[in-house]
């Protein structure tokens, strides 16, 4: 799924909303620069997630014989290919 700029920005709004509500969490720095390092995080999560798929999608195009995308075999490789590069490339979010 892709995200605009301006539904990221609105995020990072809300996370951070969220996190100056929480008693449990102290800042030691200013909101604005949280806001954006939150913004950068969630950009950069999906750029990869964005690598993964063509990825994913390379890999099944490669496959011996052809599989047509939409059909229950081509979701299933899907989910299983995306789910293992998954699992090698994601750093901040499981």
């Amino acid at each position: 799924m892709k995200l605009s700029r301006d539904k990221i920005t609105v995020l990072s709004h809300l996370i951070l909303q969220r996190m100056n509500q929480d008693d449990g969490v102290e800042f030691y720095a200013e909101l604005s620069e949280l806001r954006q390092e939150i913004f950068q995080l969630i950009s950069a999560e999906m750029r990869m997630d964005e690598a993964i798929d063509a990825l994913v999608r390379r890999k099944i195009e490669t496959q011996k014989r052809s599989i047509l995308e939409g059909s229950d075999e081509w979701d299933v490789l899907y989910r299983k290919y995306y789910e293992e590069e998954t699992l090698k490339h994601r750093r901040v979010m499981p």
